[in-house]
């Protein structure tokens, strides 16, 4: 075995697109690499203080996580590397369909499989000063009708998902199921 430093490797990290709007209305969206679930109904993210998101949260605690997918990869990336300061519109280059969040103040971009709509619960001093730990409930899910199985619920097989391998810096699509949570390992009872 080789051993490494200290290094934040935890995979799979989800591409997560954070939605909001500004001041004025404008819809806004960030790749946002550090998140994930903290409760069943709450997500957990760190936000870096000196972001157009970050700042729109201030004014509007609302907000809609999409996770990204092969086919919004691209836009999904830019919305990463662009601040929303510097090119304060866009959202319109990455050609996404934007309306409005049914539950919440915050942008649905239409052409994610899946959207989680939030309500930030909490905001807190992270342990590095440039950030902030944000906690949200969430308020809703959105699944777009191509994504959901014969069974009723979001078929995540169907999704083609990507997640962030920070190691090399790539995207990594999902794969096939390995098999059955909760219920592999009664093989060892």
């Amino acid at each position: 075995m080789k051993k490494f430093g200290p290094a934040g490797w935890l995979f799979p990290k989800p591409v997560m697109i954070i939605g909001t709007y500004d001041s004025k209305g404008t819809p806004n969206a960030m790749n946002a690499d550090y998140g994930g679930s903290w409760d069943y109904t709450e997500i957990s993210l760190f936000l870096g203080k000196q972001r157009q998101t970050t700042l729109n949260l201030s004014e509007n605690g609302d907000f809609t996580l999409a996770l990204a997918n092969k086919e919004t990869m691209v836009a999904s990336d830019f919305v990463g590397i662009t601040s929303g300061f510097s090119l304060p519109n866009k959202v319109a280059r990455t050609g996404w369909k934007v309306q409005k969040a049914p539950d919440v103040n915050a942008p649905l971009f239409t052409n994610f499989p899946i959207t989680l709509e939030c309500r930030i619960r909490s905001v807190m001093e992270a342990t590095t000063d440039s950030c902030y730990h944000v906690i949200a409930d969430i308020v809703g899910v959105i699944v777009d009708d191509k994504y959901v199985g014969a069974d009723g619920r979001p078929d995540v097989q169907k999704m083609n998902l990507i997640c962030h391998e920070t190691i090399h810096q790539t995207y990594i699509q999902l794969g096939n199921t390995a098999g059955k949570a909760f219920r592999e390992g009664t093989k060892l009872k």
